[in-house]
C-alpha cells in the first residue's frame, strides 16, 4: 500500500513538473479586454444576444473555449475609491435576491485596483459573459456588471487573462490562489 501511495504521489510530482516545464517553455502571454459600457449594455441582460452581435461576435469567438484560463479583473483605482466600494457593495446587495453574485467580503478590503481573480478549466466564452451579467442563467456567481458597474462613472475594466495548455488544468486553480494572494481582489471568495 505505501509503495502505491509513493507511486502516486510521485507520478503526481512528475506530472507538475512537465507542466511546468512546458508553461516556462512558451512563456505567458497576458491577453487584455477593455471592458467599456458598451459591453455592458441593458440589451444584452438575459437575451443571449451578446455572443450574436456584430460587435462583440469576433471576440466571443475568439475566446478559448477548451483550455484552462485563469483571468483577472482591474480597475483604475484613481475612480474606484475605497470610499466609493461601500456604496457599490450595498447595489451588489440589492441584487442577491435576483442574480447570483460572486462573494463580497464581510470586512470591506482595501481597493488595490484588482476587483476579482478567476479561473476554468474550459469554456471562458461562457464565464466571460457571466461575468458581464448577460447570462440567461442567474444562478452562476458571478460578477454580473451589468447591474452594477457603471463604466461612465467608475472607468473601463480591463479583464486580463493567460491561456494554458490543456495538460494544466491541474494547476489552475493554484495558480489562481496564489494570483489572488498578490493582488487582493476586493470581490470574491480568496481569504487573501
Amino acid at each position: 500500500m505505501e509503495e502505491k501511495i509513493q507511486n502516486i504521489v510521485s507520478d503526481q510530482i512528475n506530472k507538475l513538473k512537465n507542466y511546468l516545464d512546458v508553461l516556462e517553455n512558451n512563456g505567458l502571454e497576458i491577453k487584455t479586454i477593455d471592458i467599456d459600457s458598451s459591453y455592458l449594455a441593458e440589451d444584452y441582460r438575459r437575451t443571449q444576444t451578446f455572443s450574436k452581435c456584430k460587435k462583440f461576435k469576433d471576440l466571443y469567438n475568439s475566446l478559448p473555449k477548451n483550455k484552462p484560463v485563469f483571468y483577472w479583473f482591474t480597475f483604475n483605482v484613481e475612480k474606484l475609491k475605497s470610499d466609493t466600494l461601500e456604496q457599490i457593495f450595498k447595489n451588489i446587495n440589492e441584487l442577491i435576491n435576483t442574480r447570483k453574485i460572486a462573494e463580497i467580503p464581510k470586512t470591506q478590503r482595501e481597493s488595490t485596483g484588482t476587483l476579482y481573480v478567476g479561473k476554468v478549466k474550459d469554456k471562458f466564452h461562457y464565464r466571460f459573459v457571466n461575468h458581464l451579467g448577460h447570462s440567461v442563467n442567474d444562478k452562476t456567481a458571478s460578477l454580473q456588471l451589468t447591474y452594477w458597474y457603471d463604466a461612465s462613472i467608475y472607468g473601463n475594466l480591463k479583464l486580463n487573462y493567460i491561456v494554458l495548455e490543456e495538460e494544466m488544468k491541474t494547476l489552475v486553480g493554484i495558480l489562481e490562489i496564489e494570483l489572488a494572494k498578490k493582488l487582493k481582489p476586493i470581490i470574491g471568495s480568496h481569504k487573501n
